[in-house]
């Protein structure tokens, strides 16, 4: 997949659209049993937020050129990708982002922990 800021700002503005026009969705089925009515809409909704959770993550892939996948040699850079993306989406579409660190620890002592391995990056040919 290909991604260029105009592309992503393109699909910003449409997605932001789509989100903007959920509170007309409606749910006609009022049966308690099946209702794939309800469950469609629900799912339509989780979809939709995380849509904008990913179009609007900090760390999105924003490069388009043809690329090879590398493995880089491990750097100093653990403390800036080493963590965990949380997300939140308010009933507007707008979005605020935080981060948790990754724990490499296990809960017990009788697993040892894994270390990771050197990523893969996408590099220009």
């Amino acid at each position: 997949m290909f991604r260029t800021g105009d592309t992503l700002n393109d699909g910003k503005r449409k997605l932001a659209q789509v989100f903007a026009s959920f509170p007309d969705v409606q749910v006609s089925d009022r049966s308690l049993v099946w209702n794939t009515d309800l469950v469609e809409t629900l799912e339509l909704d989780n979809l939709l937020g995380q849509a904008v959770a990913t179009l609007h993550s900090p760390r999105i892939e924003r490069k388009a050129a043809a690329r090879r996948r590398v493995r880089i040699s491990r750097i100093a850079n653990d403390q800036n990708w080493m963590k965990h993306t949380l997300c939140w989406v308010d009933d507007a579409g707008n979005t605020r982002f935080d981060y948790r660190p990754v724990h490499l620890n296990t809960l017990t002592d009788e697993v040892e922990s894994i270390p990771p391995k050197a990523p893969y990056v996408l590099k220009e040919h």
